[in-house]
């Protein structure tokens, strides 16, 4: 059992893999990416030129998209797969459907890659979109499954800046960017937060059960109901 929640936790560190993937990717475009007025979907656009979003004209032109493309769908099958595997690492019951909750997280963002933007927008952003409300609903689960620990704190803050971030990239998308969140920086502080945020419980868990100590993801799990104090038993 516990060999399946490390392989599992293994898949959420290595979905992490889009991060790079974007780096590589953005760094073939001819005339340069710019990760404040380019959005993260720009890199998987199939075709060169101007695109339009809040009023402001951005020029694409992504030759690896098929790269990208493939990186998400790659990121998407490693957190799908690792929910399944990870089911039962958190006991509780909000444990459990917090990992049934990230499977479906996978499948959305599995889904933004087999739909590129300028292919198939409708779908694109959909898809996109529930992933941001699902993962926040698992997150939050996770946070309640871990009990008081740092853990849940540190996932309620990474709610809060990825929820803000999506407020700040749907006004972008308005044309009424918020001061020091541009377009691009908005978007990325939303959907990026929830990958790095993936990828750290995957690394958590592996470092708790290497470790025979109460570590972060062994203090994650819901603990067991303890037994009633003999002395406060009633006499027969």
């Amino acid at each position: 059992m516990r060999q399946r929640w490390r392989i599992g936790a293994a898949l959420w560190v290595a979905s992490a893999l889009l991060l790079p993937v974007q780096l590589i990717v953005a760094l073939q475009w001819p005339d340069g990416y710019s990760v404040t007025r380019n959005a993260i979907s720009d890199l998987g656009v199939t075709v060169c030129g101007p695109f339009t979003e809040g009023g402001v004209v951005r020029e694409v032109c992504s030759p690896w998209h098929v790269g990208f493309n493939a990186g998400m769908v790659a990121s998407g099958v490693l957190t799908a797969l690792g929910a399944v595997l990870l089911h039962g690492c958190w006991s509780s019951r909000s444990g459990r459907v917090a990992t049934i909750l990230m499977a479906v997280v996978g499948v959305c963002v599995v889904a933004v890659g087999f739909a590129p933007w300028d292919r198939q927008p409708a779908l694109h952003d959909g898809a996109a979109a529930a992933q941001a409300l699902v993962q926040w609903a698992a997150m939050l689960l996770l946070a309640v499954a871990a009990g008081r620990s740092v853990f849940r704190w540190l996932t309620i803050a990474a709610v809060a800046v990825s929820i803000l971030g999506f407020a700040a990239f749907l006004l972008a998308l308005d044309g009424a960017a918020l001061p020091g969140l541009s377009f691009g920086i908005a978007e990325r502080l939303s959907f990026d937060t929830l990958t790095v945020w993936t990828a750290a419980v995957g690394v958590a868990v592996l470092v708790g059960r290497r470790s025979g100590h109460r570590s972060a993801a062994r203090a994650w799990r819901s603990p067991p109901a303890s037994p009633p104090d003999r002395e406060n038993r009633p006499e027969p």
